[in-house]
């Protein structure tokens, strides 16, 4: 078996696909295929993790610097990681994940309204009168 999480990183125009898959040694294998080149060398660098690492945040070779490199603070990649780590190891439920299909990062204003192009402007017209 194996888990893959797709993540489509709006914000840099860029898309990734994390495979884990768990060996008889019970590492993990992971694989990382991306069209942004900080995320690729991510990927270089992270070829295997072991259980603790998917479980220990703090402390994870997924985190690790020497790994993330030039990944800036808001990748979403290395949190992938862990999903599909999370998956592979049945930590996080095959029917959940099949009825969720994804978990999302929205960017809202004070009262949790969707940000728009022209959400700004309104406020600031609002705020003037």
């Amino acid at each position: 078996m194996m888990a893959t999480v797709k993540v489509d990183m709006k914000m840099c125009d860029k898309v990734a696909w994390v495979t884990v898959k768990l060996r008889e040694d019970g590492d993990l294998d992971v694989k990382i295929e991306s069209n942004c080149s900080d995320v690729a060398t991510y990927g270089k660098h992270l070829t295997k993790i072991t259980e603790n690492d998917a479980i220990d945040y703090g402390a994870s070779a997924i985190n690790k610097m020497e790994n993330r490199l030039n990944l800036s603070p808001h990748c979403l990649v290395p949190s992938a990681v862990f999903d599909a780590a999370w998956l592979e190891l049945g930590m996080i439920s095959k029917s959940l994940v099949k009825k969720v299909r994804m978990s999302t990062v929205e960017f809202t204003d004070e009262n949790g309204n969707p940000l728009t192009e022209d959400h700004g402007s309104a406020m600031n017209t609002t705020q003037k009168q």
